[in-house]
């Protein structure tokens, strides 16, 4: 598929949060020297970044071409299919292919290191993956620092690069120096209090991280070959987060000794990543292409934050919307820029230079204007996905979505089969998946999905009805679709809701008596007496309690002059946002606002005015200077309106209206293919934008003279009018071919193969063998514990659970075989010797190998296991069945979830445990067993060495069992 090009290898550099605000003074007084040669060498320019601006979603996205709905990547955590617990991101809920995926099925080798999230590592036939769990450190001895599994590929590397790991212990005085030169000259109790803040240790972890990340980069650039190697350093964004509010110059919030300490800190990060960068391109060689980007900025000047809002993911705030790219290399321009470049256009841009297609559904462009000389064509295919080869990404049934590892895991709960989690686990469980479902419904929204998003929000909206930001997107929502009585009705609740509770926490703290001193002075003795733990807990709630008492009347103020705004109620609406200028200082959204009410008004001078004050408070923001465009067309200043709109998308590209109102300026100075050019981008990106197709066949009609194209867009302006009218009728129905990506067709990874090791359990007692029957829920485990209690071998059971018409013989269970996640005592197994004891598959791995006595001497455990397989549908068939029966809702039937890949992934998870320890066990197939006893039942017996009791075990096979059977396709099956 590869179309000829000269071999290039291309260095790939990710530095998360890099701003150029922090970069050129640093550059200009010659502090990064390697950054500025590559500068100089290349082309650069602002990269744009997507919504919301979590790292996680938007490293994906540079690697895949894609926005978050469709790579499938929506936070940084996400529950676990095995436990319950909630994890860092993996990289087992992306599921479409990243550029080193299709690289490695066209021949291609990759080396990726440290990128987010990367683990577990994919398997590359072609490459070296090192993932993003490699640098950090484990405990406080770095010769006691276990690399985790999957942090490597291939293995015969992990030798090498585990010793290459650097642990903040080994980070000498001196190397620290350089970050906080502000400790010289101090006096020994200000350097004791320097030692034990914990901001040094925060430093101390990040310029471990990055070295260690930096370190598998240079030997492995040097050792291993490569086509493309991705080095990603997170290490800038934990500098901005930790440090920039020491960053010169010093606001009037921060403490001098802080400032003192700590005001280098960023200074010394950038340069740290200067040093390692010219080391990575010595490296490369001169011929190398090189790419060196960020996903996004972080505000170093006014536009900084002096608070972080109170919500998951609230330091985000701190981030700017433009990240920084450079491109060096044969073929690229030198010393120049380039605008309008997005993340998403990263992947096809590197998929252009290895002469490669681009796929049709990913969401970015090649950017073509960093070439010198014209680039070869752009070739395309409609998906990578459906593409087969040997691409190494994790096979289908290893790849979970976050809401498909709840659902499976509720649903074994409703079952009864495992414990119920406790509340702080259940309640970090459902907290977790709504902030995935609400970044979800951000990026949506960042796409122009609005009727997808809003789907999710009113869901949120309903469930959590006093996390007011969700309303707030909702809101944005509501205006962006012209839904204005729906609008006006979530307005008026979400002010009743604020202001509500912002009555209810202030009278909360009035009957504190907080200003009585002696009530001050009970509660700082109380607060004394506390553990760490509970002073923060006591902290956080305190200052929620305030925050809640404390409503942003500001924001609550504009969100009532948008709806004034969606009625056409344009007096109102001025009228409030005069009223937020003169009490609350003067609000860039609130500006913006007030320009395009007075562009509804015709009133141009007094919204170039707003749009202008605007751009005095971020002179980068897109939207102001489009605001600046369309007045300049109202006004028939052609050439400022094409002006203004160039620079408006030179800042952010996927902005349709911009390109509109581009391509009107163009044709109103005659420059027809500039129009025709603006018109096709801005229907390209909003392909029901009616508008641009008349103006396109107006280009046809008069100017192409080409009837033909002439007649098809006037068909596509009835058609887009046509389909608009339906979805406002439909309202929130989605249009859900927009965010779906082909499946991969491709076999399942074959499953770990159990082995019955007859050797081991060679003259072992039976009492004290420990038969475990598992399975999952509903796979025949009860009939294989009659077939046992037929053989001799007595049920480990308390006989809590009363048959019923699920298992009219009994479950045979017993209740702490439940609590195995949730409760860490597991002393009582050893009353289950010389029984048969029923363990479903999420619960098995928990089972102990040993016993520890009073005198500390391990008392080992002998498990043989029977492993029930049935046919997946029959199980969730069966287990719909009881849930029905019991009055639950099954989870697996909503057709938003698979739970059948989480339980795929507790089977993986629970026979790799069986085959690694080496335990005897044997697969059971439930249809066999059921349908061709004879066949099974010898095999059987002659595991549990009790072949004199076939007839007994012969006696409970009941065809009659097999009431679900595969007989009718299911959603999720």
């Amino acid at each position: 598929m590869r179309t000829h090009y000269p071999r290039r290898k291309v260095l790939f550099i990710g530095w998360d949060a890099a701003d150029w605000k922090v970069v050129m003074p640093l550059v200009d007084a010659g502090k990064m020297p390697n950054l500025g040669r590559l500068i100089e060498e290349g082309i650069c320019g602002n990269i744009a970044t997507l919504q919301p601006v979590l790292s996680p979603m938007l490293w994906t996205s540079i690697a895949t071409g894609k926005r978050a709905y469709k790579h499938g990547i929506h936070g940084f955590s996400e529950p676990d299919p095995l436990t319950g617990a909630i994890r860092p991101v993996t990289n087992l809920s992306r599921k479409t292919k990243a550029v080193w995926n299709i690289l490695n099925q066209n021949g291609l080798s990759t080396i990726i290191v440290g990128w987010w999230p990367s683990n577990p590592v994919e398997e590359l036939s072609k490459g070296v993956m090192v993932s993003n769990d490699y640098q950090r450190a484990v405990g406080k001895e770095p010769g006691k620092w276990p690399l985790k599994p999957g942090t490597i590929h291939p293995a015969r590397l992990e030798k090498t690069l585990s010793e290459l790991r650097f642990h903040p212990t080994e980070l000498t005085e001196a190397e620290l120096l350089p970050f906080v030169p502000g400790l010289n000259g101090m006096d020994r109790q200000d350097l004791d209090k320097a030692e034990k803040d914990p901001r040094m240790q925060s430093l101390l972890r990040i310029i471990a991280d990055c070295t260690s990340i930096h370190s598998a980069a240079t030997a492995l650039i040097q050792d291993e070959p490569w086509d493309l190697m991705a080095v990603y350093y997170d290490a800038i964004d934990h500098f901005g987060h930790a440090f920039m509010r020491y960053h010169p110059p010093k606001q009037d919030y921060i403490d001098d000794w802080d400032f003192r300490v700590f005001n280098y800190c960023l200074e010394g990060g950038y340069r740290y990543h200067d040093m390692m960068l010219g080391a990575l391109l010595r490296l490369a060689g001169e011929e190398t292409t090189v790419i060196l980007m960020s996903d996004h900025g972080f505000h170093p000047d006014h536009l900084r934050p002096s608070g972080i809002p109170r919500e998951p993911a609230g330091p985000a705030v701190e981030h700017r919307q433009f990240g920084i790219f450079v491109a060096k290399g044969p073929d690229i321009k030198k010393d120049e820029r380039i605008y309008g470049a997005n993340l998403l256009d990263i992947c096809p841009t590197l998929l252009h230079f290895f002469g490669l297609p681009v796929g049709e559904d990913m969401d970015g462009k090649v950017l073509l204007d960093i070439y010198e000389k014209k680039p070869a064509d752009i070739q395309r295919i409609p998906s990578w996905d459906a593409v087969e080869g040997d691409h190494g990404m994790h096979p289908r049934d290893k790849q979970i979505s976050p809401a498909d590892s709840k659902a499976a895991l509720q649903q074994l709960v409703a079952l009864g089969y495992i414990a119920e989690p406790n509340a702080d686990k259940a309640k970090a469980l459902e907290e977790t998946v709504r902030e995935l479902d609400g970044n979800l419904a951000q990026a949506c929204m960042d796409g122009g999905i609005y009727n997808q998003a809003v789907e999710i929000l009113e869901r949120l909206c309903k469930i959590w009805p006093m996390e007011h930001r969700f309303g707030f997107k909702l809101a944005s929502c509501y205006q962006s679709l012209s839904r204005t009585a729906d609008l006006r009705r979530l307005v008026i609740a979400l002010i009743e809701r604020r202001m509500e509770e912002a009555n209810t926490a202030a009278a909360i703290l009035k009957s504190l008596k907080l200003d009585d001193p002696e009530i001050q002075k009970a509660e700082k003795e109380r607060i004394e007496k506390m553990s760490d733990q509970e002073k923060r807990k006591f902290g956080r709630e305190r200052r929620e309690l305030i925050a809640k008492a404390r409503p942003n009347l500001f924001s609550l103020r504009y969100l009532e002059a948008c709806a004034d705004f969606a009625e056409k109620k344009y007096d109102e609406a001025l009228i409030k946002l005069e009223q937020l200028d003169s009490d609350y200082g003067a609000r860039r959204n609130a500006l913006v606002l007030r320009g395009e009410i007075f562009q509804r008004l015709k009133r141009w001078k007094e919204s170039k005015a707003a749009f202008d004050q605007a751009l005095e408070i971020d002179p980068e923001s897109p939207g102001p200077i489009l605001g600046l465009a369309r007045t300049a067309l109202a006004e028939k200043d052609y050439r400022a309106a094409a002006r203004r709109a160039r620079e408006s998308i030179g800042l952010l590209f996927f902005q349709p209206r911009a390109h509109y109102i581009h391509g009107i300026a163009q044709y109103r100075l005659g420059c027809w293919d500039e129009a025709e050019h603006a018109f096709l981008l801005c229907v390209r990106q909003a392909p029901l934008f009616s508008a641009a197709f008349r103006m396109l066949g107006e280009i046809a009609r008069w100017h192409k003279k080409d009837p033909a194209k002439q007649a098809l867009y006037q068909s596509k302006v009835v058609e887009t009018r046509r389909r608009l009218t339906e979805l406002r009728k439909q309202k929130a129905a989605e249009v859900r071919t927009a965010v779906a990506i082909l499946a991969p067709n491709e076999e399942a990874y074959p499953m770990p193969e159990l082995k019955q090791h007859p050797e081991i359990l060679a003259g072992v007692p039976a009492e004290e063998i420990i038969t475990v029957v598992s399975g999952l829920p509903r796979s025949g485990t009860s009939l294989m514990m009659q077939i046992l209690e037929a053989a001799g071998v007595p049920p480990f059971t308390d006989n809590r659970r009363q048959a019923d018409e699920s298992n009219r013989k009994g479950y045979y269970e017993r209740d702490k075989v439940a609590s195995l996640l949730s409760n860490p005592d597991r002393s009582w197994i050893k009353e289950a010797n010389g029984t048969a004891i029923k363990v479903v598959v999420p619960l098995l791995a928990s089972l102990p190998r040993k016993l520890r006595k009073l005198d500390s001497v391990s008392e080992p455990l002998n498990y043989r296991i029977l492993f029930m397989e049935r046919d997946m549908e029959e199980i969730l068939q069966s287990q719909d069945t009881m849930l029905q029966r019991i009055g639950k809702s099954p989870a697996a039937g909503e057709n938003t979830v698979d739970i059948s890949k989480a339980y795929r992934q507790q089977e993986r998870h629970a026979k790799s445990w069986c085959t690694s320890l080496g335990i005897p066990a044997m697969s059971v197939s439930f249809e066999a067993l059921v349908h061709r006893p004879d066949e099974i039942l010898p095999q059987l017996a002659s595991f549990l060495r009790v072949a004199h009791k076939l007839p007994a075990m012969r006696a409970c096979i009941d065809p009659a069992l097999h009431r679900a059977r595969k007989t009718i396709a299911r959603s999720g099956g």
